[in-house]
């Protein structure tokens, strides 16, 4: 049994899977398996995927109808061999201990869950960013994850026995922030261990005006939310906890539709509409907290026009 199974998830990665691929294959720690999961992909991705196979028995490909994210993760779990299991998108890397201090972490500290910092890297530089938990009590874990922590799975190494014992899976179709839901599954129960590294390996790769309004938030979003929103209320168990993150997750996409207005006022103010006031208690800066205010008092176009023009003047573009 390898010690660790790292799950990737493909679709059209053709210009950059070989630079994640390459950052496990030198990795200090040479006991693990790669899954490669080929989720229908319609580039180079495929032949790509083959050759890696090939060349190390170590790397394993899956080939498979286009499904999105969650189903890819969730078919690499399913095929995981390993003590413990992480997860790597295709257009991110590694650094060459990240394996081996992640698992010598969670073997010393018997953990199920080993959390550690990251890099973002764009165009313009590398940013540290810390993900150090405000306590190690797996509910107050969940707690983080609504503001605090990245619910990202590619930071936290889990061991492979908390996916059968819990019963934590992906679920096929909420693609949508399923990563999230994924850790509120598991730190819903208050016996699992988490353990805390105070180091960055992994590289999340954010290109420039990624970050886009189209891209970043729009209505087939929300639809998404809804669904996760309806899965997470079927799923997890009765708790206050359970009903803090439904809450929160709702907060979140209000407070998304408003920082990219592309919404009527009705329609704003019938997402949710049970978060309206809650939206004034959001952790943000004390200028949207007062545009956040105006909105909530029946002027959302002029509260969104004000914060895009304080965006555009933050952003050097009014000249």
């Amino acid at each position: 049994m390898a010690k660790i199974s790292i799950i990737v998830p493909v679709y059209n990665a053709a210009a950059t899977i070989g630079r994640m691929l390459d950052s496990i294959k030198e990795q200090s720690m040479s006991d693990f398996e790669v899954l490669m999961i080929n989720d229908g992909s319609t580039d180079e991705s495929s032949n790509i995927l083959d050759g890696y196979y090939k060349e190390d028995s170590r790397f394993k490909v899956i080939h498979k109808n286009n499904g999105g994210v969650a189903s890819a993760r969730q078919i690499g779990i399913e095929h995981a061999k390993g003590e413990y299991v992480i997860h790597a998108d295709s257009d991110d890397w590694l650094d060459s201990t990240m394996l081996e201090e992640l698992y010598t972490k969670a073997k010393k500290e018997d953990a199920d869950i080993v959390i550690c910092d990251y890099f973002t890297n764009n165009n313009e530089g590398q940013h540290y960013v810390k993900q150090e938990p405000s306590s190690l009590v797996p509910q107050q874990v969940m707690r983080d994850m609504f503001q605090l922590l990245h619910g990202s799975c590619c930071n936290k190494l889990v061991k492979r026995v908390c996916y059968n014992k819990i019963g934590a899976r992906f679920f096929p179709g909420i693609d949508y922030c399923e990563d999230l839901f994924f850790w509120y599954q598991i730190l819903s129960h208050s016996w699992v261990k988490v353990a805390y590294l105070n180091k960055a390996f992994y590289h999340y790769y954010c290109a420039i005006g990624h970050d886009s309004i189209v891209g970043c938030y729009n209505k087939e979003r929300l639809r998404k939310g809804d669904l996760l929103v309806k899965k997470m209320e079927e799923i997890l168990p009765e708790s206050a906890v359970k009903d803090e993150a439904i809450k929160s997750f709702k907060l979140g996409q209000k407070y998304g539709a408003f920082e990219h207005p592309i919404f009527t006022s009705r329609e704003y103010y019938s997402i949710y509409p049970e978060c309206n006031k809650d939206l004034l208690t959001i952790k943000t800066s004390r200028v949207n907290r007062i545009l956040v205010w105006l909105s909530y008092h029946g002027l959302y176009h002029i509260a969104t026009s004000l914060y895009k023009l304080k965006n555009m003047i933050m952003n050097n573009q009014i000249r």
